[in-house]
């Protein structure tokens, strides 16, 4: 397979720093990796715990593991930093990856970091949330309007660096073979701009660089709030994409 076909999009937004980082590079074992993490901790414990996910994930892909381990070691590699430091106490993060091997892949997350599949006929939300509000759709236990009015909307049922070492979801894998692009992205897009215009911005972009500044545009303009991360790769649904060069973990 040729070289891949990655852009990548990180904005602060509204807040006072950025908390998510956004990695995509291909490993010396010819896998390549794109991943998203949102941090939370405040102003520093988010930014840490997110860089750190991200450079233990890469590390751990690296050495040879497959999704979940790497998932794993990111998971302990935040909770070993936040041992160390007082101040990063009740740190973590979400983290969304593909990990491409040959013509196939597999996208895994722990939290609201959501994976998606665009192709010209339609998008499609691959990961689950890690959420109150998505469980409890999912559970039928509250309404849309009870959801709205609970002081938990926003809250993680999982995240790396939190309480017990959390199950990762993986799925896949799927083929590289049919035009399509995958999109990974933080909440500050997915809470904001709807699938239908996620839809039309990627299609309207003539690559996957333009993609990512497109949506991460259109989600600041939409009047989000928080930090805002897009990564997107392309599978021959776009045009004129370059060859992917190493992102660095934040900006």
């Amino acid at each position: 397979m040729s070289a891949a076909a990655t852009g990548c999009a990180t904005d602060r937004g509204r807040r006072p720093s950025n908390q998510d980082a956004v990695v995509a590079t291909v490993l010396p074992d010819g896998r390549e990796v794109v991943a998203v993490a949102d941090g939370m901790g405040g102003h520093a414990g988010g930014e840490v715990a997110s860089t750190t996910a991200l450079a233990a994930l890469v590390d751990a892909l690296h050495a040879g593991a497959e999704l979940p381990h790497a998932f794993r070691a990111a998971d302990a590699a935040v909770r070993k930093a936040a041992e160390s430091d007082p101040e990063l106490d009740g740190m973590g993060t979400t983290l969304v990856a593909l990990l491409r091997d040959g013509a196939r892949y597999w996208i895994a997350n722990v939290g609201d970091s959501r994976g998606y599949r665009v192709s010209a006929g339609g998008i499609e939300q691959v990961t689950r949330d890690h959420s109150f509000a998505e469980e409890a759709v999912r559970s039928g236990r509250m309404s849309a309007e009870e959801i709205a009015r609970s002081p938990w909307k926003n809250a993680l049922t999982r995240a790396l660096g939190t309480g017990d070492e959390p199950e990762v979801d993986v799925f896949g894998p799927f083929a590289t073979g049919d035009p399509h692009a995958v999109l990974l992205c933080s909440d500050g897009l997915h809470g904001v701009v709807v699938e239908e215009a996620i839809h039309a911005s990627v299609l309207a972009s003539g690559d996957a660089a333009s993609a990512a500044e497109r949506l991460s545009a259109l989600a600041l303009a939409g009047g989000s709030r928080d930090n805002v991360t897009v990564a997107v790769r392309d599978f021959a649904l776009l045009h004129g994409a370059a060859p992917v060069a190493a992102v660095p973990a934040a900006a």
